[in-house]
């Protein structure tokens, strides 16, 4: 059936997105939570330690993300990881699009509130995230996080994506830009959304928090290849699953010999005006 993977958002009330600097002009109904970019200069990554924020990210806009850290009672473990909560870049995007987060240079941003800390003691002040090994130990939630501070170092979404693609060589720009607005348009309809590699898919959605309800689709991108609609079908099946597949309707074609972060890329990415056709699969009698 076409289309029908439709459902009650409980985000439906959010801002219409507008291109005008790519992004929404219109602020959140709320504070944004700030995203650490780790270092932007070589390792662009986003590593949320603040259990706060992580909590608001699931449970306000059913961001996952893949908790990455190792709880100390359980060093040699991976079932029960703790934080940082790394996440995707698709969820980044969507995150920064609609306002609901910005980035901030977490390296600068640290070195700043020592520096303001050792002139406003006399210099009395050690950085106390080393240790004597020089290991960095951060706390789950700072009780000195200094927001004003932090959002002087505020990184822009271009220069973002720019360290991105530098650092993810040989990915399609076109495949890129499809993939977000597929991850977009599920998110805005309300899903819980998790990789679905372990399955065979590109994702996998969830009509609630994973923690209480269990998976009923698999999703896959630009499939055109009969064998792999039948492959994943029966397999989504077997996993007692739909396979949800999507493209775009007369996709515009782009050119990937150069990526170039600049207005007509950034519009393009976050163009709300396309038009997504969803089919869903289910072999009756299999698995």
């Amino acid at each position: 059936m076409q289309n029908d993977i439709v459902t009650q958002s409980p985000l439906s009330n959010r801002p219409e997105s507008q291109i005008s600097s790519a992004l929404s002009t219109k602020p959140a109904e709320t504070a944004p939570i700030h995203l650490p970019v780790i270092d932007p200069t070589s390792n662009p990554e986003i590593l949320v330690f603040n259990l706060n924020d992580i909590k608001q990210l699931r449970n306000k806009y059913h961001i996952l993300g893949i908790l990455i850290g190792t709880l100390q009672q359980y060093p040699q473990q991976n079932i029960f990881l703790s934080v940082p909560l790394k996440l995707n870049i698709y969820e980044v995007l969507w995150l920064v699009q609609y306002q609901y987060a910005v980035l901030i240079d977490q390296l600068a941003y640290r070195n700043a509130k020592l520096k303001k800390q050792e002139e406003q003691f006399q210099g009395k002040v050690k950085n106390d995230s080393l240790t004597e090994k020089n290991i960095m130990v951060v706390e789950n939630c700072d009780p000195n996080y200094d927001a004003k501070l932090a959002e002087s170092f505020e990184i822009s979404i271009e220069l973002y994506l720019s360290r991105y693609f530098r650092n993810s060589s040989g990915k399609s720009l076109a495949r890129f830009i499809n993939h977000y607005k597929y991850y977009k348009y599920l998110q805005n309809c309300g899903f819980y959304i998790n990789p679905g590699l372990k399955f065979g898919g590109d994702l996998v959605i969830y009509p609630g928090d994973p923690l209480r309800y269990h998976s009923y689709s698999m999703v896959k991108f630009d499939v055109v290849d009969m064998y792999d609609i039948i492959v994943g079908g029966r397999l989504a099946t077997s996993v007692k699953k739909n396979l949800i597949l999507m493209e775009l309707k007369g996709e515009e074609t782009i050119d990937d010999s150069q990526v170039s972060v600049d207005d007509k890329f950034l519009k393009q990415l976050f163009d709300d005006d396309d038009e997504l056709v969803c089919f869903s699969i289910e072999w009756a009698g299999f698995g």
